[in-house]
């Protein structure tokens, strides 16, 4: 059976597909009938399958969401007298984990308060705080604090940055010049200095900074609160930037629709908010992890540093082709979600900007809360969690014993290899390249296909007597799937 957070978001998903009836459907297919599909070109990254974009059709699936893995305690915790004050355990990781190549050291940039803190690892579990000599804090530079001035530190490595002092830029709340977004740059992530106009943008308290590596240009992710359907709420915000210091004018990007006010009336609350969001490119488009605050109302006990709302905060999976509009997952569920352990049980307040990657596994660190978010200390403690998924592991498409079918869109490929991400240990995975215009190519059939019976990250798909894919011209690729699913695919130049 499943988890009684997981019924009622199924129930509630299930009543909108009702109330919304089949007149969207029936309008998708006659204009996928009008209109033959556009030819779209297929880089050499793995497609994740968590939109319809480059699928032509798909019979016999389902999308699911898969929750992360989680260790039985946090990776770091308040250690340092500049991390504490007496019963206030407090550090957060709104900001960033980067690791220096596929298996060198991870570096995180993450906060106590306004204080930007910087910590290593060779392994991504054990963390060293090196004593940096930059910043004074109590009468000492003998500490791990490389800027005393930003909330919510996010930080980008740009190595096509046009001055070698601007490879790294951080986005952080601060108040040196009033409250705002400031924006900071180093060459080497650790000395920083701040640009001349700040802060660069208004409102204040939570953000993630991106880079679109077609555009060259930053997204600002932000936090900003107003009212909306009727209820005040923090919304996401989106403003864009070539050079950190002129902004676009900020958009919402980011809402909670009345699915979610269902949801949460359900589980006998008031009504949701997006605390933020983090969004980062992958896989040839953008996914976005967004705090889902499902508000309750005031805490129901009073304490000291507490905040006057509360409710629980899990984390949901939302996608987008340009990073500019978003899309919500057909399966709602939460992909970082409260619990089992009693220091996430509470809150996943914020996540770091993007993953890393770590073997064949998808590393992410976040803001785990003890406590609902309207919690007081010394009960109330924050900590960096750990969340772990396969590579490209955050959705897939699975089939039943009855099978499924999906096929792309007329792709074209650069590469000449058919590699899939695919879990068929329980069954089976096969493939077939077709022509534009849906004919099963000689030799590429699904008879012709060596079936994938395993649980592969990166499989290679081969027929009776090839595996290069040497065909000219766009084509497209069918995957039949028994008791399996597909999480990504790629056609890469091997």
């Amino acid at each position: 059976m499943l988890p009684k957070r997981s019924r009622i978001v199924a129930t509630v998903l299930a009543t909108a597909a009702v109330c919304l009836g089949t007149g969207g459907t029936v309008a998708a297919q006659a204009e996928k009938a009008e209109k033959a599909p556009a030819i779209r070109a297929l880089g050499s990254e793995f497609q994740l399958v968590v939109d319809d974009v480059l699928l032509a059709s798909k019979a016999g699936v389902v999308r699911k969401i898969h929750p992360c893995q989680k260790l039985p305690q946090p990776v770091l915790a308040s250690q340092e007298p500049w991390e504490q004050d007496g019963f206030d355990q407090r550090i957060y990781v709104y900001g960033t984990v980067l690791r220096d190549g596929p298996d060198g050291p991870f570096r995180m940039w993450y906060n106590r308060n306004s204080l930007v803190l910087y910590a290593t690892s060779r392994d991504g579990l054990l963390w060293e705080r090196p004593r940096l000599e930059l910043c004074e804090y109590l009468g000492s530079k003998r500490n791990n604090l490389v800027l005393p001035l930003f909330h919510s530190p996010s930080v980008v490595y740009n190595p096509r940055a046009e001055s070698p002092d601007q490879r790294y830029v951080m986005l952080g709340c601060g108040r040196a010049n009033g409250p705002g977004y400031y924006a900071a740059h180093s060459a080497d992530g650790l000395h920083w200095s701040l640009y001349p106009r700040n802060p660069v943008l208004t409102s204040s308290d939570t953000c993630t900074l991106a880079l679109d590596p077609a555009t060259g240009e930053y997204l600002a992710f932000h936090k900003r609160t107003h009212k909306h359907r009727g209820q005040p709420r923090r919304l996401v915000y989106l403003a864009v930037s070539r050079d950190m210091q002129q902004w676009s004018q900020p958009a919402m990007v980011m809402a909670p629709d009345e699915i979610d006010d269902a949801q949460v009336r359900a589980e006998g609350g008031r009504f949701a908010q997006f605390y933020n969001m983090s969004a980062f490119p992958y896989g040839g488009q953008f996914l976005g992890l967004v705090t889902h605050f499902r508000y309750t109302g005031p805490p129901p006990k009073q304490g000291p540093l507490q905040s006057g709302d509360d409710g629980p905060v899990d984390v949901q999976l939302v996608h987008s082709r340009d990073g500019r509009s978003w899309s919500r997952c057909e399966d709602r569920s939460p992909v970082i979600p409260n619990g089992p352990h009693a220091y996430d049980a509470g809150c996943i307040l914020g996540v770091a900007n993007g993953p890393v990657t770590a073997g064949q596994e998808l590393w992410l660190y976040y803001t785990a809360i003890t406590t609902t978010h309207g919690g007081f200390v010394p009960e109330k403690k924050i900590t960096i969690g750990l969340a772990k998924w396969r590579r490209d592991g955050f959705v897939s498409l699975d089939a039943g014993p009855a099978g499924g079918v999906i096929e792309t869109v007329p792709l074209h490929c650069d590469g000449n290899r058919l590699v899939v991400n695919a879990d068929a240990g329980a069954g089976e995975l096969t493939a077939a390249v077709l022509d534009e215009r849906g004919r099963e190519l000689p030799g590429y059939g699904q008879a012709d296909c060596l079936p994938l019976r395993a649980d592969a990250v990166r499989h290679t798909i081969r027929w009776k007597d090839r595996e290069r894919l040497d065909t000219e011209g766009p084509l497209r690729l069918r995957f039949y799937l028994t008791n399996a699913r597909l999480f990504s695919y790629a056609v890469v130049a091997r």
